[in-house]
């Protein structure tokens, strides 16, 4: 369920539990008997997301991938990334779970980079945070498109490695 709604919340931050509750597929008195208030509805779903990228980032520090390897997990499971930027980013928890949590995922995906930029596969220029936050920037995007309908799902990835790895220009 929170599947659905994560989607419906990305594209209107002010949806009501009544919008929230259609995107869902559910009713309003369904949605509110598993989440009584939008603020737990929101917490749920941030906890959720934090889970999916933990769940990611777990399998790419298990050492049994080599780096190429890393960086195509990252880029094929992109969507809970996307998710962390679009929802979790902008909305945080003041009670500062979710906010602790965001930080430690954002600190692993820095340091799965860094292994990167030490293996030669990315950019030794930039700052890991700045390729972190790259990742994130261009998953939410991609993620962004494929919800509005201008790219389809299938293309997210090679347009995720193309931009992340080659840059935009033309060379």
């Amino acid at each position: 369920m929170l599947d659905s709604v994560i989607p419906v919340l990305a594209k209107d931050r002010g949806a009501s539990m009544q919008v929230l509750a259609a995107g869902a597929g559910i009713s309003r008195a369904t949605l509110t008997r598993l989440f009584p208030t939008r603020q737990v509805l929101v917490q749920a779903m941030a906890a959720k997301i934090l889970d999916d990228c933990d769940r990611v980032l777990t399998r790419a520090e298990s050492g049994e991938h080599a780096i190429g390897a890393v960086l195509d997990m990252l880029i094929g499971e992109y969507q809970p990334f996307a998710q962390l930027w679009n929802l979790v980013y902008v909305e945080p928890d003041d009670r500062g779970e979710s906010t602790a949590r965001t930080e430690e995922i954002f600190t692993r995906i820095v340091a799965l980079l860094v292994v990167g930029q030490d293996a030669g596969a990315l950019r030794s220029d930039m700052p890991g945070t700045w390729l972190a936050s790259t990742f994130c920037g261009l998953a939410e995007t991609a993620w962004e498109l494929t919800l509005e309908g201008h790219m389809g799902v299938r293309q997210v990835p090679g347009f995720l490695e193309t931009v992340l790895l080659h840059g935009l220009g033309s060379r």
